[in-house]
């Protein structure tokens, strides 16, 4: 071991009094190092040889988080298809404003939630989270069969299952950095997959059941869909890295041993939820990088089949719409993550962010009255956009030493799910009566907060690696 890595250790021993459990690893990560090394303008030049990347256990653990995020990921991006459903037929009456509540509160608690279950995963693991996520979730989804009211979607889908999604989506993400690093874009484009897979069958799923068996049967053979996906990730997605607060035998025999441990439960406890990461500038911009793109992604998702409609596509239609959104992000989600990890992860993000936002001011703002071009912005916006939930942890990876990920992604989205709560609302505020003027505004809105989010990682890039343009990082 490098003495830089072992001065490292001794500092995080200390500073988080923590054992680091792990298999057949060294004591030390090579993120860690990385961490120690981070004045170095390559963050991943120290990497060594202590992450399994690959095998059979190591891709189980990819297929358990894909299938767990064909359930989570999934449902974010089939909302359009609930939303859709509803606003038309049991909340009818009420305004677009309105109905937008239940799907803004739904996304604001996906990932709100996360900066309780991201310290949670570091130190307990995967288990507990996954169980308790899968319950919420099929429970959620069996009470909103019968929903009628807004109050009543609300309770059971905006709080139960988006309570479920938090505590499944962080363990899921999370554990892929236990077992890759120089393939960790391409092993966590894997399992991001999933959410894209989940897009495209949940909708075309929904659309079929709808007439068959109506509303309330569609969303109880979805929420069997899910528990199915979810229990196979229980069995599937192991950790191999957690750390746990214990007390020495010094502490035992110490006279003070409740004081100590009281005192040790404190320093947890201010661990748990450590804002002061925000003053790394690469960090903060990093966050309100992310903050702004998926408040841009999460409109579209939302009222992406809501504005075919109004663009005279019919329901059905506009369902197929979503679909091909979500089956360009197939592509979209694979390719950039094999590239990031020969190109530099953020280098990679920045290009499909620049692709996104120019496919919302160049095709869809000026041409989004045409149904060719729907079509044709549902795959290619679809493609770019797709990297947003595929290329964050990687990147945050890349920042983050690997035993603090869970803490870092569940802060980042904390901050990042406030959007998804006012964005979504204010989208349908633009929107207001759907007028096509209306709507040319809702596209120009999603298109600047877009752009808006390119600049602030490539702000974040800077403040890693400065002005170097060829720097892979």
């Amino acid at each position: 071991m490098s003495k830089t890595a072992i001065q490292l250790q001794d500092r995080v021993e200390r500073t988080y009094d923590i054992d680091i459990i792990e298999s057949n690893t060294a004591p030390i990560t090579s993120a860690e190092i990385d961490e120690a090394n981070a004045q170095d303008l390559d963050p991943n030049r120290n990497q060594n040889h202590d992450f399994p990347e690959g095998g059979w256990k190591a891709y189980s653990v990819v297929l358990g988080s894909f299938l767990g995020l064909t359930a989570c990921f999934g449902t974010l991006n089939s909302v359009g298809a609930i939303q859709a459903y509803i606003a038309t037929h049991q909340l009818s009456g009420i305004n677009t404003s309105t109905v937008s509540w239940i799907f803004s509160i739904y996304s604001f608690v996906c990932f709100a939630v996360g900066i309780l279950v991201g310290p949670l995963f570091d130190r307990k693991g995967t288990l507990i989270p996954l169980i308790g996520g899968t319950i919420l979730i099929f429970g959620g989804l069996m009470a909103t069969a019968d929903c009628k009211t807004v109050w009543q979607f609300i309770l059971s889908f905006s709080f139960c299952v988006g309570t479920g999604n938090a505590l499944c989506i962080n363990p899921l993400v999370g554990v892929i950095s236990h077992w890759f690093l120089k393939k960790r874009g391409k092993a966590t484009a894997l399992a991001t997959l999933g959410g894209s897979i989940g897009g495209v069958v949940i909708p075309l799923m929904l659309r079929s059941l709808y007439p068959k068996v109506g509303f309330p049967w569609a969303i109880r053979i979805f929420g069997f869909f899910c528990l199915i996906c979810l229990i196979s990730s229980i069995l599937l997605s192991k950790e191999r890295i957690y750390h746990r607060n214990h007390v020495t035998a010094d502490d035992e025999d110490d006279d003070n041993v409740y004081a100590n441990k009281y005192s040790k439960i404190l320093a947890s406890t201010k661990n748990f939820m450590d804002f002061s990461a925000l003053k790394d500038l690469k960090y903060a911009y990093c966050i309100a990088g992310v903050f702004c793109t998926e408040v841009s992604l999460m409109s579209i998702l939302t009222y992406y089949t809501t504005y075919a409609i109004a663009q005279g596509v019919s329901e059905s239609t506009s369902y197929i719409l979503l679909t091909i959104f979500n089956s360009s992000g197939v592509l979209g989600r694979i390719l950039p993550g094999i590239l990031s990890d020969k190109l530099g992860h953020f280098n990679v993000m920045i290009i499909m962010l620049f692709g996104m936002a120019v496919s919302q001011l160049v095709l869809w703002l000026p041409f989004g009255g045409h149904v060719g071009v729907l079509y044709a912005f549902a795959v290619i916006c679809g493609f770019f956009s797709a990297s947003i939930f595929s290329l964050t942890p990687v990147c945050l990876g890349a920042i983050t030493p690997v035993h603090m990920f869970g803490q870092r992604y569940g802060l980042l989205y904390a901050i990042v799910s406030t959007g998804n709560l006012f964005g979504v609302p204010l989208g349908a505020a633009i929107i207001g009566k759907g007028t096509k003027h209306q709507y040319d505004m809702f596209a120009l809105f999603c298109g600047v907060i877009a752009l808006t989010g390119l600049f602030c990682w490539t702000a974040s890039r800077y403040y890693i690696v400065g002005t170097k343009i060829n720097a892979k990082i």
